[in-house]
């Protein structure tokens, strides 16, 4: 995203706007301030290659503080706002802030997670306190012209690792101007029909990574995005309609819930309207089946990795041959299904998902895999190449689209004082997908209660962020561990999910 491109064209054309306070921002004004923030930046020490970190909700601000870090070579890191500080503080740790940019809503948090030893510039979009100085007091008097040492800047996303702890996946800085940035996810947008005319409605947290990259092709090709600062599947229908939609961006959590509006809200959608698509977890075939029924055959689905280890697509008409798939590989990129040790497996037979990278001069070796990747997902692949995913070889929770890991929520249940040993999976929720389910020990002398089990969960949503707390928690009187003291999981959750 580099805003002159548009800007020097189209200046007054909006880039940005809030679907229910209708805030915007032009080109023109998106690249003044972005320019302005980039020479505070530079002023206050934060040179190419430190970070800034974005601790905020969905604002008008955010476009501009990323586009300031993508013109000034930082790498771009947003963070989960709903984190409790102690989670937070991991991730400031390890990402070493140069910057922060945060709201007054979030600044006790922040200050808290980040500690009183730090040299990190500090900025609240909205106030000052905390340490923090105004956003727009600190850059009113700074040049709206570009910085001398433009570079493209690159993103940094935060996932956990199959412990649970987080884990960053950088792009490379490429030591480029900004203006001459490669497309991203270029086959994928095509596919989409993302163009300079798109309207773009972003419905989803900014932080995570399909808002974050589909914001960014968006607002790299001149079109226009419409941001939700909350979810709501009766305003999102709305903003569709007020800001003249034509693409919009879901999780399947997201379509559930338009599809439970009443009568009154289910309006139709404006011819304006030709696309919709959705990742983060696989759409149910009669999710997908009754949107197209009400919208039309305009849903399509891609599933990838924020890694960036590959994706595949596939569209309407496709699901409609090949119902359950999540579509064929794109963007220069070899799909395979193998066993653990990377041994190829027949069409049709389930295994682990594997992605690779394919060069620009031909097919990879097929008797060289060393560049294979993959997230632990297992899936098959049918005779035309279609891709259909079955679940996850890892315990990893999938809740509305949000990766949950169980070691992190048992660590937090096992400080409890009742609390003699935990486990944490998930089980299957018609909503969500999954849900986060406790099985817990109590200590000699506490028993098994309705009230214990709400201690427990309000004990894990004062350390957690809400969305990992259990919904449920049932006791046992042992959880099953082997000689070596390691949890056998599986077996646990073989009573409460037989099938996974």
């Amino acid at each position: 995203m580099y805003p002159p491109t548009i800007a020097a064209d189209n200046p007054e054309t909006i880039a940005y706007v809030m679907a229910s306070s209708g805030l915007q921002l032009t080109y023109g004004e998106l690249d003044s301030r972005s320019n302005q923030l980039a020479h505070l930046l530079r002023a206050r020490g934060v040179g190419p290659g430190r970070s800034i970190v974005l601790i905020l909700e969905n604002r008008i601000e955010w476009p501009i503080v990323v586009a300031a870090g993508m013109r000034s070579g930082l790498a771009v890191t947003p963070l989960n706002w709903h984190l409790a500080p102690g989670e937070l503080a991991t991730l400031l740790s390890e990402a070493a802030p140069a910057a922060i940019v945060t709201s007054s809503a979030l600044r006790a948090t922040v200050a808290t997670a980040l500690g009183d030893d730090t040299d990190t510039v500090l900025l609240s979009v909205d106030d000052a306190g905390d340490g923090f100085d105004n956003l727009t007091e600190a850059i009113a008097n700074m040049p709206t012209t570009p910085i001398a040492d433009e570079l493209l800047g690159a993103r940094v996303l935060y996932s956990g690792g199959t412990t649970g702890r987080p884990k960053a996946f950088r792009q490379p800085l490429l030591g480029i101007h900004p203006a001459d940035a490669p497309p991203r996810h270029a086959g994928l947008a095509a596919k989409l029909g993302i163009d300079g005319s798109t309207v773009l409605l972003s419905p989803a947290p900014s932080y995570h990574a399909a808002p974050f990259t589909f914001q960014l092709i968006v607002l790299a090709l001149g079109g226009t995005v419409v941001c939700m600062e909350r979810f709501d599947p009766a305003a999102a229908m709305e903003a569709i309609h007020r800001h003249n939609v034509t693409h919009s961006q879901w999780v399947p959590t997201m379509l559930l819930r338009l599809l439970r509006l009443d009568s009154r809200e289910r309006i139709e959608l404006p011819r304006t309207h030709t696309v919709a698509f959705t990742a983060g977890a696989p759409c149910p075939i009669e999710v997908k089946a009754q949107i197209n029924d009400w919208w039309g055959p305009i849903l399509h689905e891609y599933y990838g990795a924020s890694e960036g280890y590959g994706h595949t697509y596939i569209s309407p008409t496709e699901s409609q041959n090949h119902p359950g798939s999540v579509g064929r590989p794109l963007d220069g990129t070899e799909l395979h299904i193998a066993d653990e040790n990377r041994t190829p497996l027949p069409t049709g037979t389930v295994g682990r998902v594997w992605f690779e990278r394919v060069s620009d001069s031909g097919s990879p070796d097929p008797d060289d895999n060393s560049g294979w990747r993959s997230m632990g997902d297992s899936g098959y692949l049918d005779a035309g190449g279609f891709l259909y995913l079955v679940g996850r070889e890892s315990f990893m929770i999938i809740s509305g689209g949000v990766n949950i890991y169980p070691e992190e929520i048992e660590a937090v249940l096992v400080t409890h004082p009742y609390v003699a040993d935990a486990a944490v999976f998930g089980v299957p929720d018609p909503e969500f997908g999954e849900q986060v389910k406790a099985v817990v020990e109590l200590r000699a002398g506490h028993v098994a209660t309705p009230e214990m089990e709400r201690t427990l969960i309000d004990h894990c949503r004062q350390l957690l962020a809400t969305f990992k707390a259990p919904k449920t928690v049932e006791f046992t009187d042992r959880l099953p561990r082997n000689p070596t003291g390691k949890l056998n999981k599986k077996d646990l959750q073989e009573r409460y999910y037989p099938v996974r």
